[in-house]
């Protein structure tokens, strides 16, 4: 049987560590062949020989290393086991290497120090792997800091792991604010009808339930201000070496601007089949004017010779006849073309030719006039009243007669429809109380308007209750009006009529193109 020291020697000898003993002066009283091998020494070189100036006399930044501050040496100096792997060890040949180590304190029999063993081992494979790790977690870091999109990482809990900085700005959020947090009650808890987001509906969950990638174009994002923004979104679940899944990772990008162009496409696309179908019709319109202008003209010639022969049978009679035929055929004249000049603007709004407003001194007065006159013959069919009241104290203004025109005349003839007989459409007005501008009032007695149609009345989304509607007269009245830095809003109530109050500028102001429109109130 082995004795003990022979069976210690053996154990010694087979360990791939290094191993080697130091007495109280650090001298080495037995080295392992493992040790003597990774220092490029044989073992009798180094027995009996000061171990600190053969193989640990160095920093790594190439400083000296006194003694007395040596770990290793403290094993035997404070009787404590000292451990490192921030150390570096020295060869026989000048070359050094990354050690862990371990000095732990040898007691005699008495209780007394005598020594110190230690321990150690190359790890230079381990700290160039770790570097290469490190390398690889700065690279990533560097190409997700990089990224226009926002990327972080979830759990499965939901908490973020990781968050780039440009899914941060995003948000609204510095990053370390979400590290560690619910993603969900933090930025996808409402949805865009304002109604709570439960988060077992949340697709962006469902990549580490269900282990699917789940993709989205049209999710409501919430920034740390209140504010949203539609976002675009990929979520991939995340799984570790043995396939389990560990969370998600999730890709987005803001794209409301994008939304907003492709919205804008179709519009424009939707304007151009629109201006070729106009393009025609005005064209017809006005081949077909013509036989009616002139028919007008020759009616009239042949009324002007048969009403005086007539009226000697019955004078009275037909000098009422007279007039009605007179007043009709001067209002098919005057109808017929303001018809034609609108169609006129048709041709040069197809030929991208739309002329600028035209601002001259205008009389509301007359305008209203003209409006008049054009729809009282409507108006008495329906048995509607048309009144006009104060408008002749009101100053001249800067006005586009032809846009003003068409604006007081689209609410009005929209109205007439909408009044039970007997009732009546009053246009009044009156210098407001800043004396630069006048207000006009075109008040109805019919059936009003619903809250939901009032609100929508003069935006994108306007909403016709004619039959046939198309609510493009309200559009007109709106870009008139905007045309002139005008304002309009309007009151009304279901059963008892509608009021449309617009403010005019008395003088016009210079403004960009782009910021000649002032807001519409409702």
């Amino acid at each position: 049987m082995l004795n003990q020291q022979k069976l210690n020697e053996l154990i010694l000898n087979a360990a791939d560590e290094g191993i080697f003993g130091l007495d109280l002066e650090g001298k080495h009283t037995f080295v392992n062949p493992a040790a003597a091998r990774l220092l490029g020494f044989e073992v009798e070189d180094l027995l009996g020989q000061p171990s600190h100036e053969l193989w640990h006399h160095t920093k790594s930044n190439g400083d000296p290393y006194p003694p007395k501050e040596c770990p290793i040496y403290g094993a035997y100096k404070d009787g404590s086991v000292h451990h490192g792997d921030n150390e570096v060890f020295w060869r026989k040949d000048g070359t050094s290497f990354p050690a862990e180590y371990s000095s732990t304190p040898i007691f005699d029999s008495d209780n007394t120090l005598a020594g110190a063993v230690v321990t150690f081992r190359d790890i230079t494979a381990r700290c160039e792997a770790e570097q290469t790790i490190a390398e690889l977690r700065r690279h990533n870091k560097y190409v997700l800091d990089s990224a226009g999109e926002g990327v972080f990482g979830l759990d499965l809990e939901g908490r973020h792991t990781f968050v780039n900085p440009a899914a941060a700005t995003m948000l609204g959020y510095a990053v370390q604010e979400l590290i560690g947090q619910p993603s969900h009650s933090l930025w996808h808890h409402t949805k865009e009808n304002g109604s709570p987001y439960p988060q077992e509906e949340c697709p962006v969950y469902g990549a580490y339930k269900d282990g699917l990638v789940h993709v989205g174009e049209d999710e409501l994002f919430w920034r740390k201000d209140g504010s949203s923004f539609t976002a675009q979104y990929c979520s991939t679940p995340m799984r570790n070496e043995q396939g389990q899944l560990i969370g998600a990772v999730v890709t987005f990008q803001d794209v409301t601007e994008r939304k907003r162009l492709a919205a804008q496409l179709m519009e424009a696309a939707k304007l151009a089949e629109v201006t070729k179908v106009l393009g025609n019709v005005g064209h017809d319109i006005k081949n077909m004017l013509m036989p009616v202008l002139t028919g007008n003209n020759l009616l009239r010639d042949e009324l002007n010779e048969l009403f005086p022969i007539l009226a000697k049978s019955d004078a009275k009679s037909e000098c009422q006849r007279e007039a009605v035929c007179g007043e009709l055929t001067q209002m098919i004249d005057h109808n017929a073309r303001r018809i034609h000049d609108q169609v006129r603007e048709i041709a040069d709004a197809v030929k991208g030719v739309t002329s600028e407003p035209h601002f001259v001194s205008c009389q509301i007065s007359k305008v209203i006039e003209g409006v008049k006159k054009s729809l009282h013959v409507s108006a008495k069919e329906k048995g509607i009243a048309l009144h006009v009241e104060g408008l002749h104290q009101l100053p001249l203004i800067q006005a586009d007669e032809k846009r003003l025109f068409t604006a007081l005349y689209n609410l009005i003839s929209n109205a007439i429809p909408e009044i039970p007989s007997g009732g009546s459409i009053t246009v009044t007005g009156h210098i407001d109380d800043r004396k630069d501008s006048i207000e006009l009032v075109v008040a109805d007695t019919g059936k009003g308007m619903s809250p939901e149609v009032r609100d929508r009345l003069f935006t994108k989304n306007a909403i016709s209750t004619k039959t046939g509607g198309t609510g493009l007269g309200t559009k007109i009245v709106k870009d008139a009006i905007d045309a002139h830095q005008g304002r309009i809003r309007v009151e009304s109530t279901e059963g008892v009529g509608t009021s449309f109050y617009i403010q005019l500028p008395i003088q016009q102001v210079d403004l960009p193109k782009s910021g000649n429109a002032m807001s519409t109130e409702k």
